[in-house]
């Protein structure tokens, strides 16, 4: 069976990072992910270095407000829109400047915007340190506190394929989801959710080739005075190779190797709700 979601060939592009302290956060990511940092004629600031790209402006600390993914090209944009117009969906104006004009903006159960479209040419650039390990923005997570109508948006109205679910095992003997893995093309995931006790951005990850990377990008990390918040460890959805960071507003990014590829019309996989599960090699993060 090959998967006919609407929305495959969809690759997260870029996210935004709101702080109180722009300027700080922007230092941070600049220095440990090894991006050039441009101010856009809005007031953000643009990071950005090959294969990655981030908009960090001035709000509340730790707001992300938006996540942008990029369609394979304006026929597939627009055949997304009619999609989503058919299913009564409140289009938006997009936020984000480094989209071009036919780009738009959901909201979702959570009040969180995602934005579709492609990329605007005036702002796309190779700009960083040279001499660095590859490092692709893929994923983006959030957690909600409100699973159920998360994953009815993200699946059935957006398109969003399932790969992996994390289920816990209740007294009654019921099972209760608390986290779900989403895929937009063959890669395991581009983005997913966990229940917790909040709506509040979890994470986001940058791809990178192999383990050998993620010993160069944590020897960067180390040259920066960064210490390692959480790995290198292997998780189970997923089965790549991680480490995480906290940025100065104290949000988490990863580091990860090796993401698995899916086959087409694979079915949904189960998980107990674990730190095995999250670390097959040591503690896991558990968010509810």
């Amino acid at each position: 069976m090959t998967t006919t979601s609407p929305l495959w060939g969809a690759e997260l592009d870029h996210i935004r990072l709101d702080s109180d302290n722009p300027e700080q956060l922007a230092a941070f990511y600049r220095d440990a992910f090894a991006m050039a940092e441009n101010h856009l004629d809005d007031g953000s600031r643009l990071l950005q270095g090959r294969d990655r790209r981030l908009i960090i402006g001035a709000g509340a600390t730790g707001e992300q407000p938006y996540s942008a993914f990029r369609l394979p090209d304006e026929t597939r944009l627009q055949a997304y829109k009619s999609h989503l117009t058919t299913q009564g969906v409140n289009l938006m104006p997009s936020p984000t400047p480094l989209f071009g004009q036919n780009a738009f903006a959901v909201a979702d159960p959570d009040g969180r915007q995602m934005v579709f479209g492609l990329p605007n040419p005036a702002h796309l650039s190779d700009d960083g340190p040279d001499g660095h390990p590859p490092g692709r923005l893929q994923h983006v997570v959030v957690a909600t506190a409100e699973l159920a109508p998360m994953v009815e948006f993200y699946e059935k109205t957006l398109g969003f394929v399932a790969t992996d679910h994390v289920l816990r095992d209740e007294e009654d003997g019921s099972q209760t989801l608390t986290a779900i893995f989403y895929r937009s093309t063959p890669e395991h995931h581009s983005f997913a959710m966990f229940l917790s006790d909040g709506a509040r951005p979890d994470h986001h990850a940058y791809e990178v080739s192999c383990w050998n990377d993620i010993r160069d990008w944590a020897d960067h990390m180390s040259d920066h005075c960064i210490k390692l918040w959480w790995g290198p460890g292997r998780h189970g959805p997923g089965n790549n190779l991680f480490f995480m960071v906290e940025d100065p507003d104290g949000y988490k990014v990863e580091i990860s190797a090796e993401l698995e590829n899916m086959d087409d019309g694979a079915p949904v996989r189960q998980w107990p709700h674990s730190e095995r599960s999250l670390n097959l090699w040591g503690p896991g993060w558990m968010r509810a």
